[in-house]
């Protein structure tokens, strides 16, 4: 979309003008600025994400933890979160029937099959396992020579798609006879019409007309009569 066009189609000066007809001082006579995101942290987000990562902040504070001034390692802080979270009475956030860690399955084992005794057994070369017979490829050609049943098959699908074709074209050509023989019959009868109303007289055409309305009233009248 020209933004620049419709805005001056709409009664916009041009660039350098503001949105006002005849005065710059009202409104801003430059496109909105947007403020440039460049920290990573995401739109909107103003707090370090790594507060968020208490389990580094567990271990962190675990950590600070230990004393090694005796010469051994000692953990002197009491209450951790790292204590919270490995606690046998923990938060429910972590432990228990719904606790985080229960989401966690332990997979199975794919065993391999490089001890398998079955997979160093070799192959006989007369055993036709490799290919079977009558699939062997022709060396001329490079392709496998279809067996009879292959051939029969192919023959009868071929026939099959044959015959559906003809009948196709059978049920076209019959519509399409229908149709002329429904045009023919149509003219027949248009031509006989008028043949009939050129050779009649004034009272026969009069007492035509007054048996074909004679006879939609008797219909219309039966129509009444078995619809009650």
């Amino acid at each position: 979309m020209n933004a620049h066009a419709l805005l001056t189609a709409q009664g916009w000066r041009g660039t350098g003008h503001s949105l006002h007809p005849t005065d710059d001082k009202t409104g801003l006579t430059h496109h909105i600025l947007i403020k440039r995101n460049q920290d990573g942290s995401g739109l909107g987000s103003k707090k370090d994400h790594k507060q968020e990562a208490w389990w580094l902040n567990a271990f962190d504070q675990a950590l600070k933890g230990i004393d090694m001034k005796s010469g051994t390692m000692k953990q002197t802080l009491k209450g951790g979160a790292l204590e919270k979270i490995t606690a046998r009475n923990a938060a429910t956030k972590y432990t228990g029937a719904r606790g985080l860690y229960t989401s966690f399955v332990r997979g199975g084992v794919m065993e391999g099959s490089v001890n398998d005794p079955a997979s160093f057994l070799p192959t006989p070369p007369d055993s036709g396992a490799g290919t079977p017979l009558g699939q062997e490829p022709d060396t001329k050609t490079g392709k496998r020579e279809e067996t009879k049943e292959e051939r029969r098959a192919r023959r009868e699908a071929k026939k099959l798609k044959k015959a559906a074709k003809e009948e196709q074209r059978e049920a076209q050509r019959r519509a399409a006879q229908k149709v002329e023989k429904k045009k023919a019959k149509k003219a027949e009868r248009q031509a006989a019409k008028e043949k009939l109303k050129a050779g009649e007289t004034k009272e026969e055409r009069r007492a035509r007309r007054d048996t074909r309305r004679r006879r939609k009233e008797e219909k219309r009248l039966m129509r009444a009569v078995s619809s009650q």
